[in-house]
């Protein structure tokens, strides 16, 4: 379980002050849960995982994840439990390396170890883990990252975010600069992945079909509260129009 307790969070403005984002948020996300965000834009969505990753501190409260505290861990040591991707591909892999370095330093995320033992998976191994994959990755195992589409960097960072079994996935958009047609593929990878894979996964979107549609629970946030949490069995029985209604209420 990801358990937030008493979360506050403030910023500091010179010209207007101190501004509260959170105050005394409480959250808890089961093991497996995959969790669809929304909300418009300031109302701490991506605050939210930066604060989970470690990227930036929080004002007060805990989080813990099965029933460890990581609220003072720092941001290099949760890397190993918990994984992030980025609206922009660039932010989770090294463009300059190939499809086969980017995965093998996945494959050793947080071990101190050379290049050259690093590099010691064989390619039949590294294809089965692409096995399946829409976007041909395993054909392009010696291609520099920066050749790539936008689809394929973006299922290669999926895919090295969680290739180690992180306990909490972090997804920020990340279909949010691809054409509908890839965005498409990439999110049936997204089910794929965290269904296999057993991850807490917190999905931050604007595209309100995909929240409905994939995942199982979904939160709507505004001015840092919880306005609206449903279950899977009440995210069937609501429509896009009934969000938008939600939207116009929360001004």
């Amino acid at each position: 379980m990801l358990k937030i307790q008493n979360l506050s969070k403030s910023f500091h403005n010179a010209y207007v002050g101190e501004s509260i984002l959170f105050s005394n948020l409480n959250l808890n996300i089961n093991k497996g849960d995959f969790v669809s965000i929304i909300g418009s834009n300031g109302t701490g969505k991506s605050t939210l995982l930066n604060i989970i990753s470690g990227t930036i501190e929080e004002t007060s409260g805990s989080i813990s994840i099965e029933g460890k505290d990581i609220t003072k861990m720092p941001e290099y040591k949760r890397t190993k439990i918990v994984s992030r991707v980025f609206q922009n591909p660039a932010l989770g892999t090294c463009p300059s390396m190939t499809v086969r370095e980017n995965l093998s330093l996945a494959l050793n995320k947080g071990n101190l170890i050379n290049l050259k033992y690093c590099l010691r998976y064989k390619t039949d191994y590294l294809e089965k883990l692409l096995e399946d994959i829409s976007q041909d990755l395993k054909q392009l195992l010696d291609v520099e990252v920066k050749y790539l589409s936008g689809g394929q960097r973006q299922a290669l960072s999926l895919i090295m975010a969680s290739i180690c079994r992180p306990k909490v996935l972090l997804l920020d958009e990340h279909t949010a600069a691809l054409d509908p047609k890839k965005s498409s593929e990439v999110m049936k990878l997204t089910e794929k992945i965290v269904r296999e894979k057993n991850m807490i996964t917190l999905m931050v979107t604007h595209n309100l079909r995909d929240a409905i549609q994939y995942g199982n629970r979904l939160i709507m946030l505004h001015k840092g509260e919880v306005i609206l949490d449903l279950d899977e069995e009440q995210k069937k029985k609501i429509t896009v129009e009934d969000i938008l209604k939600k939207f116009e209420y929360a001004v």
